[in-house]
């Protein structure tokens, strides 16, 4: 994470075509010199895989789902949290501003919870959820953004 190094991440969410999009939007992100801002180290498609992951991959931030099978994020969140020192960041489409959901997530210990867009993905998170979700995982790991 210090010296050049781009911080490592693991994305956690039960939809493949969402892995997908959080992994080029993650790979798209490059400093002035066209090097890449984060590593992705993992994918998860659950809760208890993602614990297994932090543990054993020790990211340093974990972008994280809520609503999955096997194990939801609201019960991985402090289970990643005991394993692991990454930070997290809740991306859900159920954690809006307001929410229980979202204060939970926060009383859990997520650095962030940013709005996963709903319908046609793509194009949602390419423009604003995409700037939303680098911007939370810049703030969580205080790494500078975009001049």
């Amino acid at each position: 994470m210090t010296g050049g190094i781009a911080p490592c991440v693991l994305i956690v969410d039960d939809s493949s075509m969402m892995r997908s999009l959080l992994s080029r939007l993650l790979d798209s992100d490059r400093d002035a010199d066209g090097g890449a801002r984060w590593q992705i180290v993992g994918t998860a498609p659950d809760g208890r895989a993602a614990v297994a992951q932090a543990r054993d991959l020790r990211p340093d931030l974990c972008l994280l789902d809520l609503e999955m099978p096997v194990m939801g994020g609201l019960e991985a969140l402090p289970a990643i949290r005991a394993v692991s020192d990454a930070a997290v960041v809740v991306v859900s489409s159920i954690a809006g501003p307001g929410s229980a959901e979202r204060r939970a997530c926060l009383m859990a210990g997520a650095s962030a919870v940013v709005a996963k867009p709903s319908g046609a993905v793509s194009a949602d998170l390419a423009e604003v959820s995409g700037r939303a979700i680098l911007a939370a995982m810049r703030a969580a790991l205080a790494v500078p953004g975009e001049g």
